[in-house]
């Protein structure tokens, strides 16, 4: 049993935390006269093996160590929640990456494991700190190469820091692929089916104007215009045929791709122009 340096309560053998104020416990006389260290890492060895942010690590890794024992609880990481996949492959937790992006292609499991990830991110981070510590710190060697074995084994992986940006820029390319044409082919249907709702309104106006009017044998676009037809200046309209046994009418959007043509029943009859044309 020792004493806590910060607070100076009671301190198990092999505990890591103290479980009065939370501080990291002193290293133990033999390691520092140089033999051999104990399994069980220190606060320092973590903070070495965590690298970038490690107050913030360190202040969480508290969580998951009682009585000298890991123990799981809940904590919440935004990086594990919100982009589980590159935060696990920058921690180097390669092996949960592959299994983050795999789960990912499931429908609805992949937001199940952001929560997951985001609950779980910080103990899994601590139980690979762990791991590897105690690999290191079994191994033989000096205290110079234990040190360099734990940077190089901890810290971050830069290339994701790369990769990250080139792959969002890259989906964002194919996206834009797929997203223009589809939204140029919507508005293409737009625009031809504005002409056809025009040129079918004109047809039944024109049809109207001869239901009420028998002795009438042909009309004019004016008749039209005055039975109450709203024109649209985008949307190019011709009477081919005013008479009332060959009534006809032509219409085509200026921006679109159908020409729209009717009969005296006003059934209508479509000429779609060529892509290239």
């Amino acid at each position: 049993m020792s004493t806590c340096k910060e607070c100076s309560g009671e301190v198990s053998q092999g505990e890591i935390f103290c479980r009065q104020c939370g501080a990291g416990t002193a290293s133990t006389p033999d390691s520092a006269a140089g033999t051999a260290p104990a399994a069980d890492s220190n606060e320092e060895e973590l903070a070495l093996f965590v690298g970038k942010n490690s107050d913030k690590y360190l202040h969480k890794f508290r969580s998951f160590n009682r009585n000298g024992a890991d123990s799981f609880a809940l904590t919440w990481h935004w990086p594990a929640f919100l982009v589980g996949f590159w935060w696990l492959l920058y921690r180097k937790l390669y092996l949960w990456a592959v299994l983050d992006l795999v789960l990912g292609f499931i429908p609805y499991l992949g937001i199940i494991m952001m929560f997951v990830f985001g609950l779980t991110g910080n103990y899994l981070y601590y139980s690979h700190a762990r791991k590897k510590l105690q690999e290191i710190n079994a191994a033989p060697g000096s205290d110079t190469i234990r040190t360099a074995s734990i940077a190089r084994a901890g810290g971050v992986n830069n290339v994701a820091v790369v990769l990250a940006p080139i792959l969002v820029i890259f989906i964002a390319g194919i996206l834009a692929a797929i997203a223009i044409p589809q939204f140029s082919s919507y508005r293409l249907k737009a625009w031809d089916m504005k002409a056809k709702q025009e040129i079918q309104d004109a047809c039944t106006r024109g049809a109207t104007l001869f239901n009420s009017r028998p002795e009438k044998m042909e009309v004019n676009p004016d008749d039209l215009l005055y039975a109450g037809l709203v024109r649209s200046p985008e949307v190019e309209m011709m009477l081919l045929d005013g008479r009332r046994e060959s009534f006809s009418i032509s219409a085509k959007h200026i921006k679109g791709r159908t020409t729209y043509y009717t009969d005296p029943a006003c059934a209508l009859r479509e000429e779609r122009q060529a892509p290239d044309q």
